[in-house]
Formats: structure tokens, sequence, C-alpha cells
């Protein structure tokens, strides 16, 4: 009897060691490119994971480069399949291994973040048909924009959803307006949290329009395209998202390596058509670079961005005859009186024509399967580590190039 439970103990331990033991594989990750990459984003399929490791578990593993644990997160997409996303360093024509390892006590660190997005409202605000009066903002997940929100009424912080890497930050007008604008940082710590929350009362005086120590608003919008906002060319025009039967905003993801914000968009109304929008914007750890992803609805024959034209600035434009383009500006623009460079990236399958009108520089993209997908990004003279003049900033605007035209490959 001592000898069959002696048996059955150390079958139990031996099972017991099997399925905790730790596993690894490796992903092997290549820079074709002849240049080195900082912070270069890789995002792995977890179909595709699951299909070689089915032990593999999402909630126990870590990603190791160079045998130094890196943050990473997963990102779930309604009806798609996850992703593992991360950024590393990687020399120019490197092959770097990167090491998985997943078990049941294979715990992840917690990683500080390098991203940022929030959604601040007015807690319990009263509006009065001009401003909306409160003592407080407090962030939310989802909003639904109420039908009689107008343009500086106080119902949000900074009149909008806010976003941010550790070089850069941008914020846009959830308003008729729906422009994007600039917040110049001159730390890499993430300051957006902290931005703005006195400013309970909307008027022109709001905190963020002042240097500060982390930096400022450092950019004029009016009622151009800003840095990348959305618009329809149509009766010779720019329609950009001002006529709109309701909308709602989410912030879909706020990690330590990609932050994002969609926003839904009803009813477009331009020359009496109506398009339905939903706009992703999202930024990685270590990159100037938003991402701006958009669906459509309703075939629209064309979707414009762009940037807001300025005095004493240069225009810039890359001529790839395939692959990713942009178009840009550099010079004194920055509302604190010093150098700023704005870009545009755009799929060279996409556009339609570049333009101009009297207060923004226009590429006409056409929507492929009801999608269009392009970047846009800017460097301030008073960056921490900044790009200073204009030679360092076509430097740095060719080498978005490369590597938008030549991504990582992970096998």
């Amino acid at each position: 009897m001592k000898k069959i439970f002696l048996i059955t103990v150390v079958l139990f331990l031996a099972a017991s060691h099997l399925y905790s033991q730790e596993k690894t594989f490796s992903v092997i990750v290549k820079n074709k490119t002849n240049i080195n990459r900082y912070d270069s984003y890789v995002a792995l399929n977890t179909k595709i994971l699951l299909k070689k490791h089915p032990d593999f578990n999402l909630n126990n593993f870590v990603v190791l480069d160079n045998g130094k644990e890196i943050p990473y997160q997963v990102e779930s997409v309604k009806n798609k399949d996850s992703k593992i996303g991360f950024v590393l360093n990687i020399k120019a024509k490197e092959k770097k291994a990167i090491i998985i390892k997943y078990g049941k006590n294979i715990k992840p660190g917690v990683y500080a973040s390098r991203t940022y997005a929030e959604l601040a409202v007015m807690e319990n605000g009263k509006f009065d048909g001009k401003r909306v009066h409160g003592t407080k903002y407090i962030n939310v997940s989802k909003f639904n924009v109420p039908s009689w929100h107008i343009d500086h009424d106080g119902l949000f912080k900074c009149e909008g959803p806010q976003w941010e890497s550790d070089k850069v930050a941008y914020r846009f007008y959830l308003d008729w307006r729906n422009a994007i604008d600039i917040t110049g940082k001159k730390v890499s710590s993430l300051v957006l949290k902290n931005m703005g929350v006195k400013d309970t009362i909307a008027d022109n005086n709001e905190s963020f329009h002042t240097m500060a120590e982390w930096g400022m608003d450092i950019f004029k919008v009016g009622n151009s395209l800003g840095i990348g906002s959305l618009g329809i060319w149509d009766n010779g025009k720019v329609n950009m998202l001002s006529k709109i039967d309701s909308s709602k905003c989410e912030i879909a993801m706020n990690g330590p390596v990609k932050s994002e914000i969609i926003t839904s968009y009803y009813g477009w109304n331009v020359n009496g058509k109506k398009y339905s929008v939903e706009s992703k914007l999202s930024i990685l750890a270590g990159s100037r670079l938003t991402e701006h992803f958009v669906s459509l609805t309703g075939n629209p024959e064309n979707i414009v961005t762009g940037l807001a034209k300025y005095h004493d600035t240069k225009f810039i434009k890359s001529n790839n005859k395939k692959g990713w383009n942009y178009i840009a500006l550099y010079g004194k623009q920055s509302l604190a009186g010093d150098s700023l460079g704005i870009a545009v990236f755009y799929k060279n399958e996409q556009k339609i024509e570049l333009a101009e009108d009297d207060l923004s520089y226009i590429v006409k993209l056409k929507p492929l399967n009801g999608i269009v997908d392009y970047f846009f990004g800017y460097a301030w003279e008073q960056e921490l580590n900044g790009i200073k003049n204009q030679k360092e900033f076509i430097k740095y605007l060719d080498e978005v190039l490369i590597e938008l035209n030549n991504p990582l490959i992970a096998e």
C-alpha cells in the first residue's frame, strides 16, 4: 500500500513539474534597411503563434530582448485576431532573436507607460446655453457627444481627446471643428494627465497656452486642416467633419506601448450626401507619429487631409513612385516663436493629387474598400534632444519613409 502511495506521489510531482515547466520559442526580427532603427514596432499575430504552440497562454508570458524583459501589450481587436505588440532597437541589416518565454508560473512585470490617451469630461456639468459649469474633470472611457455641445463650452478638458508618447502630444477638438492640434513637449515624461485640470472655466486663458516647464500648446489651427485633420473635397473646397448627426468617442487602448482613440461620426453631411466614419488615432512608444486609420461608409469619392499653411515656412515633399510619400512644412510656425516641422505621410496608391487653398496644403486620397490610412507627425525645436533645423527635419522625414516602406519582418 505504501509503495503504491509513493508511486502516486512521484507521478503527481512529475506531472506537476511538466505542467508548470517554462517553455520558450524565438521570433526572428529582420531589419533589411541600411539604417539603425529605434523603438521600431513589432506586432505578432496570436492566431499564428497558437497554431504552432497550442499551450501558449496570453496571460502567462514575457518577451525577452538579449535576455532582458521588455514591455509589451496584447491588442484585442473586435472580430479580428489579437496581436502582441512591442518596440525594440535593431541595427541596420540586423537579424535579432526575440525570445517568448511562457508557462503557468510566468508573470509579466509592471511596465512603465510610454504612451497615454484620455478623454476628460466635466463632472455633473450644467450647460447654460453657452458654457458648461462644474468644478472638476473626470476621465471617461466612452462618451456620446450631446447634440447641444459647441466649441469652447468647457464640456471637455482641453476641448477634446488628448494622446501622447514620450516624445510628442496631440489633441483634437471634439465639436463641429474636429481639427487636430499640437501640444509641444520639452520633457520625456507623460504630461497630459495634469494638463488643463484647473481650466474649468472655458475662456481664452487656458493654462496650456502659456509656456510651462513641460511645454505648451504650440500650434494655431483656426479653420485649416491643422495637422492631419479629416475632410472631403467637394464643390471646390474642403468640407471638414463639421455637419454631423451625432458622434461618440472611446479611449480604446491605453498601454505602455500603444494608445488609441476611436471616434465614430454618423450622418456626416457634405452637400446633401451623408457618410459614416470611424476614426482611429493611435500612437506608439518612442514615436512622433500618429497613425490615422479611417473607415468609411457611403462611398465618398475622396478623403482629404493636410497641413495648416503659415508664412515663414518651407514646403517640402517626397517623390517616391510607389509606397509611402510625405508633404511637410518647416519654419517658425510655433506659437512659442521658434521652429516647428509638421508632416503628413500618405500611400502613393491612394493619392489622387496634391493641392492647396488659402488655409492648408492638401492631400486628396482615394479610399480603397472604404479605408484610408495615413500618418502625421511633428518635430519641435524645444523637444528634449529634438530636431533643431530644417536639414535635420528632412533627414528625419526620409528615415521615416524608409521605415514605412520597409517594415520589420518577424518570422
